[in-house]
């Protein structure tokens, strides 16, 4: 009985920062926002954010949305987060260099 409970959370803890489609190549960039820590990607004008802890609160996709513009420097086109607490998803709007 040991054996499959240990394979089986092996498994839940390979999928908690699994990149969702356009972002598989791309590294993340750890922010954590109020005790919330996510792994920011980047793909052109378009962030996802994947919470890496578990948690059962409300906020967690403002949270998300602070963490993707912490940790890509770009602020968020408004009406474009998408997604949940766990993956979030928007656009983005950055200042050029």
């Amino acid at each position: 009985m040991t054996r499959p409970v240990l394979i089986l959370v092996v498994l839940m803890l390979a999928g908690c920062d699994s990149p969702g489609p356009g972002f598989g190549a791309l590294p993340g960039t750890r922010v954590t926002v109020k005790g919330s820590t996510f792994a920011v990607r980047r793909n052109g004008g378009t962030a996802q954010a994947i919470r890496l802890n578990a948690e059962r609160r409300d906020g967690g996709m403002a949270r998300g949305a602070r963490a993707i513009e912490l940790g890509t420097g770009c602020q968020i086109r408004p009406g474009t987060l998408s997604g949940d607490p766990a993956v979030v998803y928007a656009r983005l709007s950055c200042a050029s260099p």
